[in-house]
């Protein structure tokens, strides 16, 4: 036993640098941009950083935000008999924000932030993966011979890397879509109470702040532009109530309705 903890003792830091020179050098692959060789390991990476190490460096982004996004939510509620209803939209991350400010330890933020963060998956698409796809399929093109009939050397990797990189941007899109809808869910309970939910719809609006050039005018003047997901069936859910310590404040509908006049 004193044998084993000597030797315990002395690997130890050995051990413990090559855990952490192991652990650095993941993050390192995983926040740096798009790439071949990023995309050969991507299975090892992201197994290994979500989700508990997952991150991003949108704190130090070189360009400034230039919109606020915002969720809503559309409940289709079973009638006893039989028949359905459809609601209007109501604003589901304005109370989380609001919640925020009452009580800065909260969980509000936390949860606010995975919806909205799941809304970005949707409609944020990562440029540099774009760009790669854009290039990928020129390259492709360029290398399939003219009478075609033979794969160009090449060809089979070129294709593996395009579908690895359309792969990652459906399975960022499904994951985005599953979280929303199970939010629109729990918050389609809260609203008008549970069991009488058979369909939930998320709407998202993006107000794009007016240029610096108009930088007088306020950031309600600026473009507002909608996009809707389809109807999706209800999920059973655990409440809102349960994860934002006791509940949200109500919805804002006047300002949700005066964005739906826009």
């Amino acid at each position: 036993m004193r044998r084993f903890l000597r030797v315990l003792s002395t690997s130890a830091p050995a051990l413990i640098g090559a855990a952490l020179c192991f652990h650095f050098a993941m993050t390192l692959a995983y926040l740096t941009p798009q790439n071949p060789l990023k995309l050969r390991l991507a299975g090892l990476i992201d197994g290994y950083m979500n989700p508990f190490f997952q991150q991003n460096w949108h704190l130090f982004a070189p360009d400034p935000i230039t919109d606020t996004r915002l969720l809503m939510v559309a409940c289709r509620l079973r009638a006893p008999d039989g028949s359905t209803t459809e609601t209007g939209w109501t604003d589901i991350t304005t109370p989380y924000w609001e919640a925020h400010l009452e009580n800065r330890l909260g969980p509000a933020t936390r949860v606010g932030r995975s919806v909205t963060g799941a809304a970005r998956l949707l409609y944020s698409a990562d440029p540099t993966s774009l760009q790669m796809a854009k290039k990928l399929d020129e390259h492709r093109a360029r290398a399939q011979p003219e009478g075609g009939g033979h794969e160009a050397p090449g060809e089979q990797e070129i294709k593996r890397l395009r579908d690895q990189v359309k792969n990652e941007q459906d399975a960022a899109y499904r994951l985005g879509k599953i979280v929303l809808e199970r939010a629109g869910s729990a918050h389609c309970d809260s609203l008008h109470g549970p069991g009488r939910t058979a369909a939930v719809r998320i709407r998202m609006g993006v107000l794009r702040f007016p240029r610096f050039s108009r930088r007088d005018l306020p950031d309600a003047k600026g473009d507002m532009t909608y996009y809707d997901l389809d109807w999706a069936p209800y999920q059973p859910v655990a409440p809102v109530d349960a994860a934002t310590d006791g509940g949200l404040p109500p919805p804002p509908a006047q300002p949700t309705a005066a964005l739906e006049a826009r």
